[in-house]
């Protein structure tokens, strides 16, 4: 019997320590991505910013699945064929399973009429190289208004900062800063925003981008040195594509137990999975590390033939973002506070995530 393990997010990345602690018998254990290593995005905006070197950002999955007993394979899974119970892969591999997991994260939702004048950073392996080029280019312009576009936005006028290079970093949004967030944090970090240099448009959406200019629907012209897309996820293909259960925007539908509606072999996690009790929780690694808690144990209870157990996200949670010059905002509930005490704390907490795995 196969155990496949598609992706390396959190989860998986659990799921291996599990596995290493716990070995099980008579089970043949893989993992597939499309890269040995996995790269946390907690720490991207500390790499842009110049305070992390790359080995600190980056797991080794291949040896990180080695040590546990797990192949690793690498290549992309490009569709399943639920009635054969087989994964087919970009490499032209047919893999077999009795239990599929996935968890390979989401991609970026751009229009592609703008591809050609935008920096791709995801899948995320793509971001370490894209990011050294890009923070140095003439004229920088992040879309998204959220916390990965406010993030790495301050991350980058803070590098031109210390470089000496000019602070012309553009943050274009459709909405407020952090429109998820209070309206006292989304005040607060605008006004940290532009106290540190960056130029926010708040309510502009891009309506066009030529080879020099960002055209937003406003009005507005601003030149660009190409565009860094930051917006809202969009699903992997192969979910629709193998006419697996999806929401409305592909991605994997799954019942709490972290199991795909109406296929109970196959489990997914983290951002490329839509709970079908919990449709409108965010994509957010906050609700992928709690599920991996969970994720191991329910495919071993599976395999035995035991109940699963039932995935609950909190209702509050800690949100570090930092905001550059090792400086942070903290978000609990309607609590905010910003200083450099928050990003101490972050940095503790990213750093202590990533010894587990290094």
């Amino acid at each position: 019997m196969n155990v496949v393990l598609v992706g390396g997010g959190h989860a998986h990345l659990k799921c291996l320590l599990d596995i290493r602690k716990n070995p099980l018998p008579n089970q043949k254990i893989y993992l597939i991505s499309p890269d040995r290593y996995q790269y946390y995005s907690g720490m991207f905006s500390g790499y842009t910013e110049g305070l992390y070197s790359l080995d600190e950002i980056r797991i080794d999955i291949k040896d990180l699945s080695e040590k546990a007993g797990v192949t690793f394979i690498e290549d992309k899974v490009t569709e399943v064929c639920v009635t054969g119970k087989t994964l087919l892969t970009k490499a032209g591999k047919k893999i077999p399973f009795s239990v599929v997991s996935f968890d390979t994260g989401s991609s970026i939702k751009s229009p592609p009429s703008f591809k050609d004048n935008l920096v791709q950073i995801k899948p995320n392996y793509f971001f370490a190289n894209k990011i050294k080029e890009y923070r140095e280019v003439e004229f920088p312009v992040v879309v998204g208004g959220g916390a990965s576009g406010v993030e790495i936005a301050l991350a980058i006028t803070a590098w031109r900062k210390k470089n000496g290079l000019p602070t012309n970093v553009t943050l274009i949004t459709s909405s407020k800063l952090l429109p998820s967030s209070s309206s006292q944090a989304s005040k607060m970090i605008k006004e940290i925003a532009i106290g540190k240099g960056l130029s926010v448009k708040e309510d502009e959406s891009v309506g066009e981008i030529n080879e020099n200019y960002v055209l937003t629907k406003n009005g507005t012209s601003l030149p660009h040195s190409r565009v860094l897309w930051l917006t809202g996820p969009s699903s992997p293909s192969i979910f629709k594509k193998s006419s697996l259960p999806c929401d409305e925007n592909g991605f994997l539908l799954t019942k709490k137990t972290l199991q795909a509606k109406g296929l109970p072999f196959i489990f997914g996690a983290g951002d490329c999975i839509t709970l079908e009790a919990f449709p409108d929780l965010p994509k957010n690694g906050v609700y992928a590390v709690r599920q991996a808690e969970l994720l191991w144990d329910n495919i071993t209870s599976y395999l035995n033939g035991d109940m699963c157990s039932t995935f609950t996200p909190q209702r509050h949670f800690l949100s570090l973002l930092s905001t550059g010059n090792k400086e942070a905002l903290l978000q609990y509930g309607h609590f905010t506070s910003h200083n450099k005490l928050v990003w101490k704390l972050k940095n503790k907490i990213d750093t202590g995530y990533m010894k587990k795995y290094i």
